[in-house]
C-alpha cells in the first residue's frame, strides 16, 4: 500500500536508523575524538546532505573567517553556499569566508548543561563574524531579509544544535534561555533538536514558530518524530538563501599584481 505521507515515513525511518547507527558507533569506537567525528559524519551524510535545498553545501569540519581576520572555533558542520570559493580546502578541513557561510550546526552525543553552553558559545562566536565584503545591490530588484527584529541586505547565519539524546528537555529550555540573556538576539541559537526527545523552538505572541525576535518565548516541544518538524524548520530557513554578490579580494590582502614591464596600445 502506498503511503499518503512518504516524506514523513522516510524521516521516521531515518531517525530510527540514525539512533541505531549511533549506538553501534558508541559500542565499537572508544576514542572520544574518533567517536565525535563519526557522530558528525552520520548526521552530515544521512540527513543534511539529503534534506537541505540544493542551493547550499554541507561541510564537515571547517572554520569560518571574516575579512578582518577573525575566526570561528572549529565547527562540526558548516552550511555554505554552493558558490563558496576555495579559500583553503584539504581532504579533512576547510576554511570558509563568512559571506558564503549560511549556517553552523553543533553536534552532540548527549546534550547536558556543559555541552549546551559549549555549543551556544561556539554559535555566538561564529555569528559575531562580520560580513563586510558584499557588493551593494542595485537595480530594480533588491533583496532584503527581515529577521531577528532587524533588516539585512544579506542572509544572516543560522545556528543550530543537534543531539542524539539529552537531559530533560524543559531543563535545557530554561538553561538556554538563561545562557542567552544579555547576548544580542541575532547571535542566539536558532533551534535545538534532540533525536530521541524533541526540539527547542521560539514562538511569537501568536504561537507561530519562528527564528528568535524581541518578545519571543522559547518552547520545549516533545516529539517522537523529531526529524519531521526539524526538516520543516531547516527547509523554511534555507529556502530563503539568496547569495548576494561578495568580493574575495579582501581575503587576499593588498592588491599587488606585480611590476608592469611593458605596455601596448594608443
Amino acid at each position: 500500500m502506498t503511503s499518503d505521507f512518504p516524506l514523513r515515513e522516510s524521516l521516521v525511518g531515518l531517525q530510527t536508523k540514525m539512533l541505531t547507527d549511533f549506538k553501534q558507533v558508541t559500542a565499537h569506537i572508544e576514542h572520544r575524538g574518533a567517536k565525535g567525528r563519526e557522530r558528525e559524519a552520520l548526521i552530515a551524510r544521512d540527513y543534511f546532505q539529503k534534506y537541505l535545498p540544493a542551493t547550499v553545501n554541507v561541510v564537515h569540519g571547517a572554520e569560518i573567517l571574516d575579512s578582518e581576520g577573525n575566526r570561528s572555533a572549529e565547527c562540526d558542520i558548516v552550511i555554505e553556499d554552493v558558490s563558496t570559493p576555495p579559500l583553503y580546502a584539504s581532504e579533512t578541513f576547510r576554511l570558509i569566508p563568512v559571506e558564503w557561510a549560511h549556517g553552523i550546526v553543533e553536534i552532540k552525543s548527549n546534550l547536558d548543561s556543559t555541552e549546551l553552553k559549549d555549543a551556544q558559545q561556539k554559535i555566538a562566536r561564529a555569528k559575531q563574524l562580520k560580513k563586510l565584503t558584499y557588493v551593494p545591490q542595485t537595480g530594480d530588484i533588491v533583496w532584503k531579509w527581515q529577521l531577528y527584529g532587524q533588516t539585512y541586505d544579506h542572509f544572516p547565519m543560522f545556528g543550530m544544535v543537534m543531539a542524539y539524546t539529552s537531559k530533560n528537555l524543559p531543563e535545557l529550555c530554561t538553561e538556554l534561555w538563561e545562557l542567552q540573556r544579555g547576548v544580542p538576539i541575532e547571535q542566539w541559537v536558532d533551534v535545538v533538536a534532540v533525536l530521541d526527545r524533541g526540539l527547542l523552538l521560539y514562538a511569537d505572541q501568536n504561537s507561530r514558530l519562528i527564528r528568535p525576535i524581541p518578545g519571543c518565548t522559547l518552547q520545549a516541544v516533545s516529539s517522537e518524530v523529531t526529524l519531521v518538524p526539524l526538516t520543516l524548520v531547516i527547509q523554511n530557513a534555507f529556502d530563503a538563501v539568496k547569495m548576494s554578490q561578495a568580493r574575495l579580494a579582501p581575503y587576499i590582502g593588498p592588491a599587488v599584481w606585480g611590476n608592469v614591464q611593458g605596455q601596448a596600445g594608443p
